[in-house]
C-alpha cells in the first residue's frame, strides 16, 4: 500500500509544466461537466448587525455537526503547533454605518448558467464593460488549468483561491463536488514562462498534458502505467548519470581551484613586476636627466661625451628591461611559470576525464531515449518535477481565504464550512503555514459574535504591515446592496476585528473574495464579472470617500474565483469553467 502511495505521489508530480510542441497528445478536451463550483455562499446577504435583546436568533442550533471545525478531518497535522484563541474576535462600539454613495457600473450580476470554454487552442481575451474611478481593463489567458492536479478521483477542474508569493503561484484546488476537501498547489511562477508557455503560444500545454496522465480515463491509466514501467526500466541509467554528475561537479571545483592557485601566482607575479616597473622608471628617468645635464655644458670634454655614451648604452638596456617581463621580477615569475605548468597539466587530465564521463552520459541518455521509445513526455519529467509542490489533501473550507502575509512570508487557509450566521458554538479556524512547505506554523480559533449573532468568514487577506482583512456581502438589515468591510490583527498576541463604517455598494453577485495588492497598497474585493478596489489606508482610517471606490465590470457570464498580483502589478484572475488563468494586459489600478 505504502508502494502504491508512493507511485500515485509521484504521478502526481510528473506531468506538471512538461513543455510538449513536437508531440501530439491526441486528446480532444470537452467542457467541464459540472455547470458550476461547489458554492457554500448563497443569494441571500448577511446581515451583520445582531440583537442583543434576541441572542442567538436565526442561528443554527447548538451542537449541530457542521458548526464545530474540531469535528473536521483536516491532513495537515496541526498536533503541538502553537495555537492562540479568542472567544470573541469581533470588537465593535456602537458603528454607526453609512452608504459611501459611488456611482455604480453597468453589470448584471452572475448568479450562474455559466458560459464554457470548449476551445483551449484559441486563448481568452476579456475587455472590462464599465469602469467608475479607473480606467478599461483587459485579461488573457495566460495557462487554461488541467481537470486537476490528480489530489483527487473526483477532481473536476474547480480552483477556488489563489494568491502570489515568493515568485510562486498557489491554487486551491476542490477535491470534488459536495466535498470541502481540497489541496494547495504551489508552481515556480516563471517556470511555465521559460518553457514558453504563455497567453500566445501553447497556452494549452498544461491542461493537456496534466488530462494526459488522468489515472480516472483508460487513456491516462495506460500512460501512467507505461510511465511507472518507464522510471522502473530507467532508473540505473538516472542513477549512473546522477553519480556522473556529482563526479564532474566535484572535478570541476578542482579545475576552479587550479585555475585560482595559477591565478594568485599571477597576480603576485604583476604586482612584483608593477613594483620593479616603477622603480625602473625612476632609474631611467634619473639616467635621462643626467644626460640632458651633461648636454647643458658648453665644453664638453672627452670625458663628458665618455659619460654620456656610457649612459646611453645603460639606458638602452633599461628599456629592453622594461618590454620583457619576466627580467623585471625574475624570481615571481619563475614561480609563476612553474605553478601555471604543472596546474594546465593538471586541467588537461581532467578535462578529458569529465569529457569521457559526459561521453558515458550521452550513452546513458541514449538509452533511456530507446526505452522510452524516445517519447519526450517521460524524460522531461526529471528535469520539471521539482516545479511542483502539492500539499496533503486536506479541509480547504470554501477555498477562497487563502492569503499571503507579506510581513512574515506566510500563507493562511481558513477552514470554513459554513458561511454567515452560525451556531454560538463555531470557532472560525485559520492556519497559517510556511509558504516554501506549506507546514503548519500556528492556529488560530475565534468566534465572532455581534450581539448573539455569530460569523463565519470566507474571504482573508493581509497589508504589508500584517494587518488582516475579510469582507461580508451585506449590512444592516435596512442597507441593503451592501458590503461591509472588516479590519484588525491576527498574530500570537491575539485576534480582533472591526467592522468599517462605509459600505460599499455591491451590485454583483457571490462575494469570490478579498486580496491585497501590494504595488498599489489597495484592497480588492471580487464577484463574478466585478473587480472593486479601495485605498488600505481609507479603509484603516474608516474614510472611504466615494472617489476612493473602483468598480471594474465585465460581461464573461464566467466564475471569478480569486485574483492575484505579481511584482509588477499585473492581476492573474482565475475563473471557470473551463478553468483557467488570465493575465492583466496592464498592472491593475
Amino acid at each position: 500500500m505504502k508502494k502504491l502511495r508512493n507511485l500515485f505521489l509521484l504521478l502526481t508530480i510528473v506531468a506538471m509544466l512538461i513543455s510538449l510542441p513536437s508531440i501530439d497528445f491526441g486528446i480532444k478536451v470537452s467542457a467541464d461537466a459540472n455547470s458550476s463550483s461547489n458554492i457554500i455562499d448563497d443569494k441571500d446577504p448577511e446581515a451583520i448587525d445582531g440583537d442583543a435583546s434576541k441572542p442567538n436568533e436565526g442561528t443554527q442550533k447548538t451542537g449541530d455537526k457542521f458548526n464545530d471545525n474540531k469535528t473536521i478531518s483536516d491532513s495537515i497535522n496541526t498536533d503541538g503547533i502553537a495555537t492562540t484563541t479568542s472567544d470573541n474576535a469581533y470588537v465593535d462600539n456602537n458603528t454607526k454605518y453609512h452608504i459611501i454613495d459611488t456611482k455604480l457600473p453597468k453589470m448584471t450580476p452572475t448568479w450562474g448558467n455559466y458560459t464554457h470554454v470548449r476551445n483551449m487552442d484559441v486563448p481568452s481575451n476579456y475587455t472590462s464593460i464599465d469602469s467608475i474611478n479607473t480606467g478599461s481593463t483587459t485579461f488573457k489567458t495566460k495557462w487554461f488549468l488541467p481537470e486537476g492536479f490528480h489530489v483527487s478521483p473526483e477532481e473536476h477542474g474547480n480552483y477556488q483561491g489563489g494568491i502570489i508569493a515568493n515568485n510562486s503561484i498557489y491554487f486551491v484546488e476542490s477535491a470534488g463536488t459536495n466535498t470541502n476537501k481540497g489541496a494547495i498547489v504551489k508552481i515556480g511562477l516563471d517556470a511555465l514562462d521559460k518553457l514558453g508557455i504563455d497567453d500566445s503560444t501553447q497556452q494549452n500545454i498544461l491542461a493537456k498534458v496534466f488530462n494526459f496522465f488522468n489515472r480516472n480515463s483508460a487513456y491516462g491509466s495506460d500512460h501512467s502505467k507505461s510511465l511507472s514501467d518507464f522510471i522502473i526500466n530507467t532508473d540505473v541509467y538516472r542513477k549512473d548519470n546522477s553519480n556522473i554528475q556529482t563526479k564532474i561537479a566535484n572535478m570541476k571545483k578542482t579545475i576552479a581551484a587550479a585555475n585560482l592557485k595559477v591565478k594568485t601566482n599571477q597576480k603576485t607575479f604583476n604586482n612584483a613586476a608593477k613594483q620593479a616597473k616603477k622603480k625602473l622608471a625612476k632609474t631611467i628617468k634619473t639616467n635621462r636627466k643626467a644626460v640632458k645635464k651633461l648636454k647643458k655644458k658648453h665644453v664638453k670634454t672627452r670625458a663628458i661625451k665618455k659619460q654620456i655614451v656610457k649612459l646611453n648604452k645603460a639606458y638602452k638596456k633599461l628599456n629592453a628591461k622594461k618590454k620583457n617581463l619576466s627580467k623585471l621580477a625574475p624570481k615571481s615569475f619563475k614561480t609563476y611559470n612553474r605553478v601555471k605548468k604543472a596546474q594546465a597539466k593538471l586541467i588537461t587530465k581532467d578535462n578529458k576525464q569529465i569529457n569521457a564521463w559526459n561521453a558515458k552520459i550521452d550513452h546513458n541518455n541514449r538509452e533511456i531515449d530507446r526505452i522510452g521509445q524516445r517519447n519526450d513526455l517521460f524524460s522531461k519529467y526529471f528535469d520539471l518535477s521539482k516545479l511542483l509542490t502539492i500539499s496533503p489533501v486536506t479541509n480547504i473550507g470554501h477555498g477562497q481565504t487563502l492569503s499571503y502575509n507579506p510581513s512574515n512570508n506566510h500563507v493562511y487557509l481558513a477552514q470554513d464550512d459554513k458561511l454567515g450566521v452560525v451556531g454560538d458554538d463555531f470557532y472560525n479556524q485559520v492556519t497559517e503555514m510556511d509558504a516554501e512547505k506549506m507546514n503548519p506554523v500556528h492556529v488560530y480559533r475565534f468566534k465572532l459574535n455581534n450581539k448573539g449573532h455569530y460569523y463565519a468568514i470566507h474571504t482573508l487577506t493581509f497589508d504589508n504591515d500584517g494587518n488582516a482583512y475579510f469582507g461580508v456581502r451585506g449590512g444592516p438589515k435596512k442597507m441593503k446592496g451592501t458590503y461591509t468591510l472588516f479590519h484588525g490583527t491576527m498574530n500570537e498576541s491575539g485576534i480582533q476585528f472591526t467592522p468599517v463604517k462605509g459600505l460599499v455598494k455591491w451590485p454583483g453577485s457571490f462575494n469570490q473574495g478579498v486580496t491585497y495588492n501590494r504595488n498599489n497598497n489597495r484592497l480588492y474585493l471580487l464577484s463574478n464579472d466585478m473587480i472593486i478596489s479601495i485605498p488600505v489606508d481609507e479603509v484603516k482610517n474608516d474614510n472611504i470617500q466615494p472617489q476612493d471606490v473602483h468598480y471594474t465590470t465585465f460581461g464573461t457570464n464566467r466564475e471569478f474565483e480569486s485574483l492575484s498580483f505579481d511584482s509588477s502589478g499585473y492581476g492573474y484572475l482565475v475563473v471557470l469553467w473551463r478553468s483557467e488563468v488570465l493575465k492583466s494586459t496592464t498592472p491593475i489600478d
